[in-house]
């Protein structure tokens, strides 16, 4: 009997999977209107201010310094107060950094908007996301970060939508109708966030509680019965084998990881801002341009949802070096694209060293650190790694005004890339003491 009230208490659905939904759609509608959006928008005000890309490229230089400062501290309070909060506020920071962007007159507004873009979009968007699902999985951990991270797989053929509105609204009123768009589809998602699954009456990955208790309900008073909201009620003790923050950084692993981070970094937000621009200097229309993110983005489902499954599988340290090898292999196909065809292998190659990343950070640390301290470390770790985020995007602006190409700069990063690779093999995971 008790066994079948059990089963009849038990959601269809773990409320965990309701969360990676939420994120899917945040990343999604994030990445269409700002993180590859922005490069839709970065020629038009270059031309219109006749800013060079350097200059322009330090904003998002500063937006990686903002993140090395924020993010310790963003993960501090997400491990006190959870994810909702942090979310709701970032999200009101997007949209509103969005719309700030129409307004724009000058290179120091410009440097502004895109730090408070930034901003929010790390606090609706990093460290909070990444924190509820590593909570709520344990044993499924690597597939719901891979399948929470693969709704942004869509963002490349939806830019059509940030294109359209430029070219028949000019960039200012995009930047309003796109900011506005933040708050009316992302508001609502965050909402669905929730802290530690054991303050609702769950246990990782959907496990049972040894000892089942009566549908409550949160402080909120969202009732639990019959809803997809959980509610609070006490679960078995359930801890997972951590190290504080301050046994984290004392490892060599800490910070040989956050090496590694900051190299891939530097080819993330290298492209995020200079694919377009780098296929339109070598030829390429801005539609054409913009498919090459279609395609990319597309094909890095496959790294986002395999990366996962590969990391719950195997040794991450292999997964990740695979990883870092299809970025090499993406950037050499790059720097030698001659005809449009050739988009297509870089787009693979590129789209899993992308996507195969996504779930990886949360999934590395907290294999190796546990999740007790996970926001204060993963923050920590991005602060180390910001170098790598600052100097990618100058150097691709600084070697294209030199030079007139891009081409320097692309074997550059690929070079770091690969030197990465030893040292990610040489992080071994520290000995975690018994929960």
């Amino acid at each position: 009997m008790q066994a079948e009230q059990s089963a009849r208490a038990r959601p269809r659905i773990f409320y965990g999977w309701y969360m990676v939904a939420a994120g899917m759609g945040i990343h999604l509608w994030i990445s269409v209107v700002w993180v590859y959006a922005k490069q839709v928008f970065f020629t038009p005000i270059s031309m219109h201010f006749g800013w060079s890309r350097a200059l322009m490229s330090g904003a998002f230089a500063l937006e990686r310094l903002e993140g090395s400062i924020v993010s310790p501290i963003e993960g501090f309070l997400v491990d006190r107060y959870g994810p909702r909060k942090i979310m709701v506020i970032g999200t009101f920071i997007t949209g509103l950094g969005i719309m700030s962007l129409s307004f724009l007159n000058n290179i120091y507004m410009f440097y502004f908007s895109i730090l408070l873009v930034a901003l929010g979009q790390s606090m609706a968007l990093g460290i909070p996301r990444t924190w509820a699902i590593v909570q709520w999985f344990r044993r499924l951990r690597g597939r719901a970060l891979g399948i929470g991270g693969s709704g942004a797989s869509l963002s490349g053929p939806l830019l059509f939508i940030t294109l359209f509105l430029v070219e028949f609204l000019g960039w200012r009123p995009a930047f309003i109708v796109l900011g506005l768009s933040v708050w009316i589809i992302n508001l609502p998602l965050a909402m669905v966030f929730r802290g530690r699954p054991q303050e609702y009456g769950y246990l990782p990955d959907g496990e049972p509680p040894e000892e089942a208790k009566p549908p409550a309900r949160d402080a909120s008073g969202d009732a639990a019965e019959g809803q997809t909201q959980p509610a609070r009620q006490p679960a078995r003790e359930d801890t997972e084998a951590s190290l504080s923050v301050k046994q984290a950084i004392l490892t060599p692993s800490f910070w040989l990881l956050s090496l590694v981070f900051g190299a891939q970094t530097l080819g993330t937000n290298a492209l995020n801002i200079h694919l377009i621009p780098y296929f339109e200097s070598i030829g390429f229309s801005t539609a054409q341009a913009v498919s090459v993110i279609g395609w990319f983005t597309v094909l890095s489902a496959i790294g986002r949802l395999g990366g996962g499954f590969a990391f719950d599988m195997w040794n991450s340290r292999v997964v990740m070096a695979g990883i870092m090898g299809c970025q090499v292999i993406g950037f050499f196909i790059m720097a030698n694209v001659t005809s449009y065809w050739q988009v297509v292998p870089f787009a693979l190659f590129w789209g899993l060293a992308f996507g195969g990343m996504i779930p990886a950070r949360g999934y590395i640390i907290s294999a190796y650190f546990g999740t007790g301290s996970f926001g204060s470390i993963q923050g920590l770790t991005q602060s180390v790694s910001v170098f790598g985020g600052m100097i990618g995007p100058v150097l691709m602006g600084l070697v294209f005004d030199l030079t007139d190409s891009y081409v320097i700069a692309i074997y550059i990063i690929m070079a770091a890339a690969a030197l990465a690779i030893p040292l990610l093999l040489l992080a071994r995971p520290p000995k975690l003491p018994a929960a």
